[in-house]
């Protein structure tokens, strides 16, 4: 399918960097990565969790990376897209950050 299907790698990545780019403009602070998996550094455990909790309930599933995965310190949420989310989908996302940065929730 990748061979046959370059379509796909190249629609993952141009989804992945629209969010990078909505998710920088929100402020939020992205680890680098320039694949389809975007980490979103909350950097306090209870931070990740309350956000992926949020993500959750406005229909994401969005998992909380945590020590002793990653260092302390430094917990994430881990974005994973795919040549199936749509455009609206990232959207909606990016929408659904900026309505839990609005409200507080930590990031």
């Amino acid at each position: 399918v990748a061979r046959d299907e370059p379509w796909r790698r190249e629609r993952v990545l141009r989804l992945a960097a629209e969010f990078r780019a909505g998710a920088e403009a929100l402020g939020l602070r992205l680890a680098a990565s320039q694949t389809p998996i975007q980490p979103v550094i909350a950097g306090d455990e209870r931070a990740a969790l309350a956000m992926s909790a949020a993500l959750f309930d406005a229909g994401f599933f969005v998992p909380a990376i945590r020590p002793p995965t990653v260092p302390a310190g430094s917990s994430r949420l881990r974005f994973t897209f795919s040549a199936a989310h749509r455009d609206e989908d990232v959207e909606r996302l990016l929408e659904a950050l900026a309505t839990l940065a609005r409200r507080g929730v930590p990031a």
